[in-house]
């Protein structure tokens, strides 16, 4: 299961959640160097880790978005083509679930947190971030 190191994803959360490199820095107690750094490895890891994951299952990337942790991918299933939905949650890892399952509370939880919805709502959060 891959998930960033614990140091990588405290930063790259704060980040997401808006907070500035400066901000981070001071929060953290260090340089705004070393969050520029952790910000850079943590996009290239998830960005890699996307992609890997839609080259192994041979899925058609629609839209990655390290920023905030997510990549939106068409999967055919059989002779059906379904939109998969990919999520890095912290302390988790990545989870994937289809168009036509149900979006556990923790990511929802989570979506709001970073702003990528303003409900506790699966279909709130499909519309905001296919745009």
């Amino acid at each position: 299961m891959f998930k960033l190191p614990e140091g990588m994803e405290r930063v790259w959360l704060m980040r997401a959640k808006g907070m500035r490199e400066v901000e981070i820095a001071e929060a953290q107690g260090i340089s705004r160097q070393a969050v520029n750094k952790a910000l850079k490895d943590a996009r290239e890891k998830l960005f890699e880790n996307f992609l890997g994951i839609a080259e192994v299952f041979s899925f058609e990337v629609i839209r990655i978005n390290v920023e905030k942790g997510f990549m939106i991918a068409n999967a055919k299933i059989g002779s059906e083509v379904k939109r998969a939905y990919f999520f890095y949650i912290p302390k988790i890892g990545v989870r994937a679930f289809f168009e036509d399952s149900e979006f556990p509370d923790y990511l929802l939880e989570h979506a709001i947190k970073l702003g990528l919805a303003k409900n506790l709502s699966k279909d709130e959060l499909l519309q905001r971030i296919e745009i």
